[in-house]
């Protein structure tokens, strides 16, 4: 059946009103099988481009300069819009205008930053602000490079503003796969097979899109050159789940929903800080805070053992210590197998290499695309011999899927940090674990 999580938000405009948010629909037979899998890494939807293009003036104007232009301009800076966890991007006011900035935008980009201007009239943009794109809000119609935007967007009630994706066979959300299917929201391809005569033709707003590598600026270029505002977005490298979570006021500023978006945030906040606070004091005895869809009690003697993924053919690309992953964790109260490693991204080892440490796992989860004990076994014969794999103890984010093989993981997922940490505090703290009782999760079997 349909699961739904309410969140009962105290809006400030309206005191003493609860404003009930629907924030996920659950998964269940109707939207598909959940033994479906997707790629683990933003739906499959990470295309590198090699190419080092040279700086744009637009994307990345004079820091000093900008800093004496905004200081002048921005008597009202430390309003609402404070960022508390995201390190990915900024946001404050310029008068009656929003400011955002996205930094590093993509690995080993440290210093570049882009700029953005956001408001109702162009005409308030001041001389000296005006080489920042401007985009004129709230925005009606969008067009998003990466599924993993729509738990955003439709957190915020805006979902139906897309006109356009990219990878849209892996919606997860019923009714925007149906849209898509029906021809309401195109295909506009990615990377070399982006169609930019559709892209001319829907007219978005705002096209929000990422990239890996320093080429995607040749890609904001040329749809700047087409006059199609863009927006890149670094929310996929954010090194803590509430961070990421925390991009939801980046993406309301366009809707000029900041308030409503503060009001969530602050709301997952709370739930994902006081469950991690009670791991940590090791005072999990009774149910997690308000909004709970399940209960969570216990609390282990000892973190148990942790590893992470599968190999790609025979390299492991093995999360660091300071990575999104390796801190749900340790907030879940998991201990990495790789927590000396003192680094966010990826590095590849050999399977060898991951193997020694995996011999003393107690839990493994996110094992790529696997959606069963036969599939890992698959990739490597030599799994079957841990004693993590002997002992069932195998877990995989694809119990919510689409039915295009989309994963709930990785829209609604985005946004609820919460949620995802609970069904972890589970699975570190349980045995036998129920999979009725996780979320996103399931046990391989």
């Amino acid at each position: 059946m349909m699961r739904q999580i309410l969140l009962h938000i105290a809006v400030p405009a309206l005191p003493g009103i609860l404003l009930t948010v629907i924030l996920i629909t659950g998964c269940g037979p109707q939207q598909g099988t959940r033994d479906q899998a997707t790629d683990s890494q933003s739906n499959g939807r990470l295309k590198p481009s090699t190419q080092e293009t040279s700086q744009s003036s637009t994307a990345f104007p004079e820091t000093s300069q900008l800093s004496t232009a905004l200081q002048e301009n921005s008597p009202d800076s430390d309003l609402i819009r404070n960022v508390q966890y995201a390190e990915k991007f900024e946001l404050d006011s310029v008068g009656d205008l929003v400011h955002l900035a996205v930094l590093a935008p993509w690995q080993n980009a440290s210093g570049t930053r882009f700029n953005y201007l956001l408001g109702n009239d162009p005409a308030l943009v001041p001389d000296s602000l005006s080489n920042i794109p401007f985009i004129a809000t709230p925005v009606e119609k969008t067009v998003i490079m990466s599924t993993t935007f729509i738990g955003f967007l439709d957190t915020l009630g805006v979902a139906p503003t897309i006109t356009g994706v990219s990878g849209g066979d892996y919606i997860y959300d019923e009714q925007l796969l149906q849209r898509y299917r029906s021809g309401a929201i195109r295909e506009v391809g990615y990377d070399q097979q982006m169609n930019y005569e559709l892209l001319l033709e829907l007219d978005p707003d705002v096209v929000f899109l990422f990239g890996v590598q320093s080429g995607i600026v040749q890609t904001v270029n040329k749809l700047q050159d087409a006059g199609i505002p863009v927006v890149i977005c670094a929310d996929y490298l954010e090194p803590h789940p509430l961070g990421r979570a925390e991009w939801i006021k980046f993406f309301a500023a366009f809707y000029d929903k900041q308030e409503l978006a503060a009001d969530i945030f602050r709301e997952v906040a709370y739930r994902y800080d006081s469950i991690a606070t009670m791991v940590a004091t090791r005072t999990l005895q009774g149910d997690v805070p308000a909004a709970r869809p399940q209960e969570v009690r216990g609390t282990p003697a000892i973190a148990p053992d942790v590893m992470l993924g599968l190999p790609w053919k025979d390299t492991w690309y093995v999360a660091g210590g300071a990575s999104f992953a390796a801190r749900l964790i340790s907030d879940a109260g998991g201990a990495y197998l790789f927590s000396d490693h003192d680094h966010a991204e990826a590095k590849p080892y050999d399977i060898e290499t991951v193997f020694s440490r995996a011999m003393e796992a107690e839990v493994w989860i996110n094992p790529g695309v696997a959606s069963s004990l036969d599939e890992i076994l698959e990739h490597d014969r030599r799994f079957g011999k841990l004693d993590v794999f002997s002992e069932g103890a195998i877990y995989n984010n694809n119990r919510c899927m689409g039915a295009g093989g989309g994963n709930d993981y990785w829209e609604s997922g985005v946004i609820r940090p919460d949620l995802v940490l609970q069904d972890l505090v589970h699975i570190f703290n349980h045995r036998p674990v129920d999979n009725n009782n996780l979320f996103y999760y399931r046990k391989l079997k």
